[in-house]
This record gives C-alpha cells, sequence and structure tokens, in this order.
C-alpha cells in the first residue's frame, strides 16, 4: 500500500487539503495528516479545526511514497517557516518521491529553491513571490513535472488529487473516477 503525508500547518484551505485526502483514499492509499502544531488541531484559513492524524515533530517522515502541501493562506507561509516541512520537501524532491503543492504551497517550495528548474503552476496571486526564481509557470489548473505535481488553487482540488492517483496509483484511477461520478 502507497503512503501520503498531508502537512497542514495553521491557514491551510480546507479543500485543497481534505479534497485530496478523500481521493487518495478512495484509491486505497493510506493518507497521514500531519499537524505542523505542538498538537493535532489545526485552524483552516477559514477557521475550521481539523483534528491531524500525527504531529510533524514526532518522526521524520521520510517513509512515504508521497508528501503534499496544501495552500490557503497564512498556511503556506507557516509551511515556508517550517524548516522540517522544507527539509521534508527537499528529500522527497531529491529521492524520486511525490511532492504534490497547490495554490500557495508551490510558492513556499519555489523560495526554498526547491523548484529551480521545473515546470509549475500556483495561484495567479502569488506569481509575484516566484520572481526571479528558477521555475517555469504555467496557468493551467495542473501541472505535472516528473515527480512534482502542482495546482492553481482550491477549485482544482479535485483534478489536483486526481493528479495525484493517477501518479500513485493508476490502476485505481478510473474506480475512483466512477465512483465520484466524474466522466472523461
Amino acid at each position: 500500500m502507497k503512503k501520503v503525508y498531508v502537512l497542514l500547518a495553521n491557514g491551510f484551505e480546507v479543500i485543497e487539503a481534505l479534497a485530496p485526502v478523500d481521493i487518495m483514499t478512495r484509491a486505497g492509499i493510506e493518507v497521514v495528516t500531519l499537524s505542523l502544531n505542538d498538537d493535532l488541531e489545526v485552524s483552516s484559513s477559514h477557521n475550521i479545526l481539523v483534528k491531524a492524524d500525527r504531529l510533524l515533530s514526532s518522526e521524520d517522515y521520510t517513509d512515504g511514497d508521497g508528501i503534499v502541501f496544501p495552500g490557503g493562506y497564512p498556511g503556506y507561509e507557516n509551511l515556508l517557516k517550517s524548516e522540517k516541512a522544507m527539509a521534508l520537501a527537499k528529500y522527497y524532491l531529491e529521492n524520486g518521491k511525490l511532492v504534490g503543492a497547490i495554490c500557495g504551497a508551490p510558492s513556499s517550495l519555489g523560495r526554498k529553491g526547491l523548484l529551480d528548474g521545473r515546470d509549475v503552476t500556483l495561484h495567479f496571486g502569488c506569481y509575484d513571490l516566484l520572481v526571479g526564481k528558477k521555475c517555469n509557470i504555467y496557468d493551467k489548473p495542473v501541472v505535472i513535472d516528473k515527480n512534482l505535481i502542482t495546482g492553481s488553487g482550491a477549485g482544482y482540488s479535485i483534478d489536483f488529487g486526481l493528479a495525484l492517483v493517477n501518479y500513485l496509483a493508476p490502476e485505481k484511477l478510473a474506480d475512483v473516477k466512477k465512483a465520484m461520478t466524474i466522466k472523461d
């Protein structure tokens, strides 16, 4: 069974985190949510409290097949401030493991120099955060560049989740889409 970690920082966008969690779970992928806080409760960008499965600080979490960084403000800024979160992103990228980032979260990775030479998308309001960085920005819902999948924003959370499933468990994609009544 594949395993994916989803990082939840205060200010995350609920749909960008939980739609992919739901979709990956439907595909039989083990999904573990990680709180960047000192406790399991994480407050979303709209003040919705979500209880994470574990604390980011409790283990090293390099054993997964993938890691996902939801956006939302100030969630993506809080991800950027987390040395452990950014170190995990670097580890997963460098070791050929899946890294997913949506909305403002790709800007956090880019500002740490982790997207150099990569094709990405992100929320249009965050384009200026990547000025002068060495990545190629595309105005598309989802962009896939090897083991990096980026999504442009909340409205494409389902597309982003499906892209994650297609990367990790392509044999499950058709069944997930059918169960969700998504037609090609």
